[in-house]
């Protein structure tokens, strides 16, 4: 925290602050004096004060790329570990910093490719779909992806995302997230290229035609086990047909665990009539308002790591399990 003599207010201060030398000098004294001071300090605790700064403010982490190469080292997949690209300008530098990190005598250079590194990776820009294409083949490891662009037009002219075929449905599934958002899927959604090991599906609908084209979704995504539709009111039209939506979507998908249904606009009348017809639905099926867009919902979830978009919607269908679990044994009791 820093004191402003003038106005007598202290405003937060972050290490990113600093100039890079001012910062090379701190963190360098920092660790000589532990060092000095215990030898029980390893490098493996040096590590972890590096890694707890880095964590704690993005500056910060590309701050301390800039102290050493062993700071560099530890920092940088921390700092490339969550992507946004907002621009084409942002798609085509992070192409070059991912093809520059497989150079060799680059200074750039890492023991791990930094394409590795990336688990969160979210792609609003619109272009240049090539460009697109090469960043997502690249980061292969990436658990939740997002994309704003355009699907249709990407699929048009032969593009592809990372792909991956279900012979046999595994026991354990490594969780893979799709966050088709914005204009990415506001034609249709070319399920072809969701690759088959995808396990949560997040989709922003705009019209009865994408929604309906959801029941088609089995023949591409065989172990998907979540689901989030992020839609106006208005589709949703009556009780029944939505009731009789749902109901076909888990005939089709049996391994589906949680519906979330996420309505953007604020009707109250349309929340207090489905509280009222709560029945009609599946116990897996859960309605909620939407907190802010699409976009930032998911920056506060991979950015901030606010937790799983599904998170509240499992514990709610995990309450209504038991719930229906209990009340069945009170009826077999009573028989």
């Amino acid at each position: 925290m820093v004191k402003d003599s003038e106005n007598n207010a202290i405003t937060p201060f972050q290490v990113a602050d600093l100039p890079v030398e001012l910062i090379r000098s701190v963190f360098s004294g920092l660790l000589f004096m532990i060092y000095t001071l215990s030898n029980r300090f390893t490098s493996y605790n040096h590590r972890e004060i590096l890694e707890f700064a880095a964590f704690s403010c993005s500056k910060t982490a590309l701050a301390l790329t800039f102290v050493s190469s062993t700071f560099r080292r530890w920092t940088l997949p921390i700092l490339y570990s969550t992507v946004v690209l907002r621009t084409a300008s942002d798609v085509k530098s992070f192409l070059h910093a991912l093809t520059s990190s497989y150079t060799p005598n680059s200074p750039l250079m890492h023991p791990t490719p930094l394409s590795q590194n990336v688990k969160h990776l979210a792609i609003f820009a619109l272009g240049p779909l090539q460009f697109i294409e090469k960043i997502i083949m690249c980061c292969s490891n990436v658990q939740s992806l997002a994309c704003g662009f355009s699907l249709t037009s990407y699929a048009s002219i032969r593009l592809k995302l990372t792909t991956a075929i279900i012979v046999e449905v595994p026991s354990q599934t490594q969780i893979r997230e799709r966050h088709l958002l914005g204009l990415s899927c506001r034609d249709s959604i070319p399920f072809s290229l969701l690759s088959q090991d995808t396990t949560h599906l997040h989709v922003q609908i705009s019209s009865l035609q994408v929604l309906l084209s959801l029941l088609q979704m089995h023949k591409q995504l065989p172990i998907l086990s979540h689901l989030a539709l992020r839609i106006p009111s208005t589709l949703l039209a009556t009780r029944h047909s939505a009731s009789l939506f749902f109901k076909s979507l888990q005939e089709y998908n049996g391994n589906l665990r949680t519906i979330l249904v996420l309505i953007i606009d604020r009707s109250e009348a349309f929340f207090d009539e489905w509280d009222v017809a709560r029945s009609m639905l599946d116990a897996k099926v859960v309605i909620e308002r939407a907190s802010g867009s699409a976009i930032s919902q998911w920056e506060n979830q991979s950015v901030i790591g606010k937790g799983s978009l599904w998170a509240s919607a499992d514990a709610e269908v995990e309450r209504r399990m038991r719930s229906d679990g209990a009340r069945r044994e009170r009826s077999l009791i009573m028989t």
